[in-house]
């Protein structure tokens, strides 16, 4: 009886271990085609010629973990929704908009930031009824605030990138530009603009980024693989650690970083008063 038993729980570990090898291969053998929105710093090109960047490596890292093989190609902000519907793409990790909910399942918020709006230095906004009749600058696709979305007497003027953005508004030709916290600020300092040059900046609400699979080719094998990844990564401080290793790049050294990721709002009006030059 003792050896029926002992071969009986032999065989159960052998099956256990089949299975989970079967899951594994089954999960490897799917490569996940990604897109990450081509914006600085979120997905861009290195000077040596590579793809990097916040949600590019965030992305990655999560595939990799749920144990999957992948690519990740940059797209700009409004083709990752076309390569969705599509099936071009699997998943997209950014903020998300009515026609995305169409077409993309929300399988996880990975990352939140402040919205924010800057003037030039003469436009100083104390709420959003002051920008009413006004020309304000977003990213062609992006939804950073509802209620600034809802405000029809709000002009909007849509561009491909923060570049333009900063073009436009140190032009003249807005009276002020929306956009996250990490984007303005990051490439504010990219492009060398001074605090000067830019008025008080007005914060509106916290958006996540937003994990979004297909439903194009959706299964629910992968969307447990990727909520696994993702609830381990922020458990171990993967993601964290990702972000703050953008998040130095941009303020001073000993400035006070997050107690953890779901909490993490980049650079507020306290942590940010020398992330640019004077």
């Amino acid at each position: 009886m003792i050896i029926i038993l002992r071969l009986l729980f032999i065989n159960l570990n052998r099956l256990a271990l089949v299975t989970c090898l079967l899951l594994s291969t089954g999960l490897s053998a799917k490569e996940l085609k990604i897109n990450t929105i081509d914006i600085f710093p979120f997905g861009y090109t290195s000077p040596d010629g590579q793809a990097t960047g916040l949600i590019y490596e965030i992305s990655n890292k999560i595939a990799q973990t749920a144990g999957f093989t992948f690519t990740n190609i940059l797209a700009p902000y409004p083709r990752t929704i076309i390569n969705l519907k599509n099936g071009n793409a699997d998943f997209v990790i950014r903020y998300t908009n009515a026609e995305l909910n169409k077409i993309a399942f929300p399988v996880a918020s990975i990352i939140s930031f402040q919205t924010i709006i800057f003037g030039n230095k003469d436009g100083h906004f104390k709420s959003l009824k002051d920008l009413r009749g006004k020309t304000i600058g977003k990213i062609r696709g992006g939804i950073f605030d509802d209620h600034f979305e809802e405000d029809k007497e709000i002009e909007k003027y849509e561009v491909n990138d923060y570049d333009q953005l900063f073009k436009m508004l140190l032009a003249k030709r807005y009276d002020a530009i929306i956009g996250s916290s990490i984007g303005l600020y990051s490439n504010a300092k990219k492009m060398n603009i001074s605090r000067k040059e830019l008025g008080r900046p007005l914060h509106l609400q916290h958006k996540f980024f937003v994990l979004h699979l297909t439903k194009k080719n959706i299964d629910q094998k992968t969307i447990e693989a990727l909520k696994l990844a993702i609830h381990k990564l922020e458990a171990n401080g993967e993601i964290l650690r990702i972000v703050k290793s953008y998040e130095e790049s941009i303020l001073k050294k000993g400035d006070k970083g997050p107690k953890s990721s779901q909490q993490f709002n980049l650079l507020t009006s306290n942590d940010c008063n020398t992330c640019l030059k004077d």
